[in-house]
């Protein structure tokens, strides 16, 4: 299968339905998704990065304040190929997922509403038919808050590294699933896990994205996306 055609019969689902408590209190009266970074809401970001690259069939599942959504996506992308389905105020995503699979088409791509990385998606795409029989999602190398400390016997330092990055990878979305792998949302009733029987039983792969990462859940991390953004191409 070719990029396109993969493109093609791809759906993208962002998940909208968190309450954003750390985000208080711009979170009172607006979705988190909805925040602005600098003259953009972060959906609205997400969406255009996605369609940069020629993919533009989206779900949105909704949940705390769902009405603002709908009323964003009929002023916004009206015209758009877009899907909005309300999911429940407190479900685990497991049960968004099982909510709106029935308007995915072949491939399923499940993004988070807080997170963006600028990812080269036909790379990714790659990727992904290149180990076609398992799920894909998208990782993120860890580096430290603090100075990390070398430690020898009887608590020598013998080295000092200052917020080095580490050999750990976090996980940030971007989980590409096929209609054949819908079956395990019916399994489970948390999402964590799924991820977890997927990786015990050797299903899953990750994507190493070694370029830029906003994740927003604090209001210090909204004001660092705010500098961050503006480095996506």
């Amino acid at each position: 299968m070719n990029i396109q055609k993969f493109k093609n019969n791809l759906s993208v689902l962002i998940l909208c339905g968190g309450k954003g408590l750390r985000l208080r209190p711009l979170t009172n009266d607006l979705p988190k998704p909805l925040i602005k970074i600098n003259q953009k809401s972060i959906l609205e970001n997400i969406i255009q990065y996605f369609v940069k690259y020629k993919i533009t069939n989206f779900i949105i599942a909704t949940g705390y304040k769902n009405k603002l959504i709908d009323k964003f996506f009929k002023k916004k992308f009206k015209n758009k190929n877009i899907k909005i389905v309300y999911t429940g105020l407190n479900s685990d995503i497991i049960n968004r997922l099982r909510h709106t699979t029935e308007y995915s088409k072949k491939y399923f791509l499940v993004c988070y509403g807080d997170t963006m990385i600028d990812i080269n998606f036909n790379k990714y795409i790659k990727f992904y038919l290149s180990n076609i029989e398992k799920i894909t999602m998208a990782s993120y190398q860890l580096k430290s808050s603090f100075g990390i400390l070398d430690l020898r016997k009887n608590d020598n330092v013998i080295d000092f590294k200052e917020k080095p990055i580490l050999d750990i990878w976090f996980n940030v979305g971007y989980f590409i699933f096929s209609s054949d792998n819908f079956k395990y949302f019916k399994k489970f009733k948390k999402f964590q896990n799924l991820l977890k029987f997927l990786a015990k039983n050797n299903l899953m792969k990750t994507y190493k994205h070694k370029g830029k990462h906003i994740t927003i859940n604090t209001l210090e991390e909204l004001e660092i996306a705010k500098q961050q953004i503006k480095k996506f191409k």
